[in-house]
């Protein structure tokens, strides 16, 4: 893939980021893009197959035991005919044997199971326990009561996909709940009112580490306690830079779009804590802070999340500042080693 930006040419290889699967819909722009066929095994060709007919375990069984009676009713049969020998009209006999003998197939029982299921799934659409839920195929009660295991996937398979905030834990033992929201929201407008962009703590530390010259002091570097509104600022910063949410304006209406529900949460987070993401496109950022001023960050590279790193991270430079950031979030275990102190 080439990018032209400056006047000059820039080549990258093409990642997932660049990836468009089957049956997505491009919301805005225009995009130039190679179709690639990977066969019957697509996800619109298997769900374009004629479905199959549904029957319960029960039915098949019966099914099953009904033929091997059968077979048991005109062996018998066949046996008492051979005991007569055979004579005259001996497949007269056979049918009448079989008609004699077919109570041995149990013909009711089907009926009487079709009833029982019957009423069970009333049961459970009556049920004041169970409020709400529907039984809309008779074999339910059947398929509930084999049931041995129960294997669940992650947030979403067994609850309604919505994630709520709950605590925000920063360093120096400091926890924030929802019931503190005023004083995040107070801490952001001090930290945005005496700094541009995060970090700006540190870069003081810095400036007053360095001699009038300009040289570093050769001393070993030590922890510095950092205030809690930097804390704060840099947190909340990171959940609406680090992330791969868009923006859309569609209707007059305001639409987050991501890959993951987790994203478009962060960032309503961060929303609520007034700091606004106002556009994202591959080049830049551009976000409102608590104190209704804008801040462009430069995207200079991003790590897409994956199943092996089960991390992602973003290089952003913020325009004003010049300041370069490495935002980095992920799974608590890969995270836990990658917690560093620079002071």
């Amino acid at each position: 893939m080439f990018i032209f930006q400056d006047q000059e040419t820039y080549q990258e290889a093409l990642t997932l980021e660049n990836t468009l699967w089957g049956s997505t819909v491009l919301a805005t722009g225009k995009v130039q893009a190679m179709v690639v066929y990977t066969g019957k095994e697509m996800r619109v060709i298997m769900n374009s197959r004629e479905p199959r007919s549904k029957v319960g375990r029960l039915d098949m069984e019966i099914n099953r035991l009904s033929k091997l009676l059968f077979v048991v009713l005109a062996s018998l049969s066949l046996l008492l005919v051979g005991l007569a020998g055979f004579e005259g009209t001996w497949y007269i006999n056979f049918f009448r044997f079989i008609i004699l003998l077919s109570y041995i197939i149990p013909i009711s029982l089907r009926v009487n199971l079709d009833f029982a299921k019957l009423f069970y799934s009333y049961q459970i659409n009556h049920d004041d326990d169970i409020k709400g839920c529907l039984a809309r195929n008779r074999d339910i009660p059947e398929e509930l009561g084999r049931i041995e295991f129960l294997l669940s996937d992650k947030t979403g398979t067994l609850t309604r996909n919505e994630m709520v905030f709950k605590k925000l834990s920063l360093e120096n033992g400091l926890v924030f709940t929802p019931e503190k929201k005023h004083e995040i929201i107070k801490n952001l407008y001090k930290n945005c009112e005496k700094h541009n962009g995060p970090l700006g703590d540190v870069e003081d530390k810095i400036q007053k580490d360095e001699n009038p010259g300009g040289n570093t002091k050769k001393k070993k570097k030590k922890f510095f306690k950092r205030e809690k509104e930097y804390l704060i600022r840099d947190a909340i910063t990171a959940l609406v830079l680090c992330n791969n949410v868009t923006p859309l304006e569609e209707n007059e209406q305001r639409t987050l779009q991501a890959s993951s529900p987790d994203e478009i949460a962060l960032v309503q987070v961060a929303e609520e804590y007034h700091i606004k993401l106002e556009s994202r496109d591959q080049n830049q950022i551009v976000i409102q802070n608590a104190n209704k001023k804008k801040e462009i960050y430069s995207i200079l590279a991003v790590f897409p999340f994956s199943s092996q790193t089960k991390r992602m991270g973003i290089i952003v430079k913020n325009i004003e500042t010049n300041r370069i950031v490495f935002y980095l979030k992920g799974a608590d275990m890969v995270m836990k080693e990658k917690v560093i102190y620079f002071f």
